[in-house]
């Protein structure tokens, strides 16, 4: 009991020690205050109509003074003796408080001091969710001409523990954008996302640039105040918005060599080439001497970033783009080009003896893969990266509730193994180690995201437009701040 007693004295000690200095610096404050009041108003004018207000106000700023003063004096004057206090109290409720009850009643304090702490470090002021910001939105599956923008949506609120709040200055626009406008994915956005986000309005946009504005209590890799890249799978919620509401698991920390328009680029198609490259390609990571690879759509985001790629790592690049982005495809190493719609393409890839890997990056200027196919050697690899044809978009109530179940087993049992759900089909691809490793590159000035148009807000219908335009060359982006 006497160590209770002693522990006890201990800290009334500590805290009578902060209040002596939270009062000392308080009646300085005042003090100062006072004073200046006092010089202030002897400047004032001395005329009589405003003499008498002048005397009072110097009388009773004089009289505070004066009474605080004596306070701090009696307060030095007086001492307390801590331990006395504590033994009196001791004796005093020694006859009526049993040992165990002061047990009891020092452990539920600890306890519930500890309880509150947690839920105060642990429980985030809720932010103003009814700041209204603005969104680019699909109404409806049917064309380009029903987007718009939103101006009346929230601030999304952050629900689960590893969720980031992020301020989006700067999105892409990719052509999966275009075709989601048309019902891309339609299927998959019902099935895995949840509440508003499973229908219409979509807000489109794969990839963004921006600050993170609040964390989840279970963040631990990030700050608020971070500049970060992320990249969604078509079935997401778009980054098309001011502020959007992503996990920590698909953000990766920005380069820092590159404007933010510039990063904004880079995570979807460089995510999409990354795969390309090293997974779907008989190109190993790091090394692609003595291959010869043909692009066909080298001045595409995706084609831009595998040109870079390919010579980084000691490969022969041929590649095909429009007459006025050839010297751009130069400049990013490609061997040679061939021009669309001056030569003749097959033509040209005779001239060569196979080629170890073919992309297929160009969804603007089709062009029959049976041709391509051919003059792959034995054992290349033929890699399409324009968006594919999705079966389940075009299927019946019967066939999607059937289609449906075997994904919902399917991603079951990807959860078992330790996948979440924004690893499902393209959204494998994005994988956050990738946006690290193409930082790494970024900053080591070994590639170099191209940006072909910066557009504003209020003009997303050019930039739309912008990247169905088979002229357009590297990535176009909207600035959403």
């Amino acid at each position: 009991m006497d160590e209770i007693w002693f522990h006890l004295s201990n800290q009334i000690e500590s805290l009578q020690i902060q209040a002596s200095v939270v009062a000392q610096q308080g009646q300085q404050w005042c003090i100062l205050w006072l004073s200046q009041l006092r010089q202030f108003l002897q400047q004032l004018s001395n005329e009589e109509s405003i003499q008498h207000v002048k005397d009072i106000a110097l009388h009773i700023a004089a009289s505070t003074q004066s009474s605080l003063k004596d306070i701090q004096i009696h307060f030095h004057n007086t001492h307390w003796n801590t331990i006395d206090l504590c033994r009196q109290l001791g004796i005093l409720c020694a006859g009526k408080i049993s040992r165990r009850d002061a047990i009891f009643c020092i452990t539920g304090v600890a306890v519930g001091t500890m309880v509150g702490y947690y839920m105060g470090v642990n429980t985030k002021l809720p932010y103003n969710s009814y700041t209204n910001v603005r969104a680019i939105a699909c109404y409806r599956y049917d064309d380009l001409e029903n987007v718009f923008i939103m101006e009346d949506r929230e601030v999304p609120t952050i629900i689960k523990p590893k969720e980031l709040l992020i301020c989006v200055y700067a999105a892409s626009v990719n052509v999966v954008d275009t075709k989601i406008c048309s019902g891309y994915s339609k299927f998959y956005r019902r099935l895995l996302n949840s509440g508003k986000q499973k229908g219409l309005p979509v807000t489109l946009g794969r990839d963004c640039a921006g600050m993170i504005m609040h964390i989840g209590r279970s963040v631990i890799n990030f700050d608020v105040g971070d500049e970060v890249f992320l990249a969604v799978p078509s079935w997401a919620p778009g980054t098309m918005a001011e502020y959007i509401i992503v996990s920590e698991t698909q953000v990766a920390k920005r380069p820092k060599s590159c404007s933010i328009e510039t990063c904004a680029s880079l995570p979807y198609n460089g995510c999409l080439a990354w795969d390309a490259l090293v997974n779907r390609s008989v190109i190993k990571e790091g090394n692609a001497k003595g291959k010869t690879v043909f692009i066909y759509g080298g001045c595409t985001p995706i084609g831009c970033i595998l040109t870079q790629l390919i010579k980084l790592w000691g490969g022969y690049v041929l590649t095909t783009c429009r007459r006025k982005a050839k010297p751009v495809m130069k400049t990013l190493g490609a061997d040679d080009v061939i021009i669309i719609g001056e030569e003749n393409i097959e033509q040209n890839l005779q001239l060569y003896y196979g080629f170890d890997a073919i992309f297929y990056t160009d969804s603007n200027e089709p062009f029959e893969e049976r041709i391509l196919r051919k003059y792959l050697k034995p054992n290349g690899s033929y890699v399409s990266t324009v968006p594919e044809q999705l079966t389940s978009d075009s299927l019946g109530f019967i066939c999607e509730t059937i289609f449906a179940g075997c994904v919902r087993i399917k991603l079951l049992v990807q959860y078992i193994f330790g996948f979440n759900v924004h690893q499902w089909n393209e959204g494998a691809k994005l994988n956050v180690a990738y946006l690290r490793v193409l930082r790494e590159l970024v900053d080591a000035k070994q590639l170099q995201p191209v940006v072909g148009q910066v557009y504003t807000l209020n003009g997303f219908r050019r930039a739309l437009s912008q990247v169905l335009d088979p002229n357009s060359i590297g990535s176009t982006i909207i600035m959403m701040k």
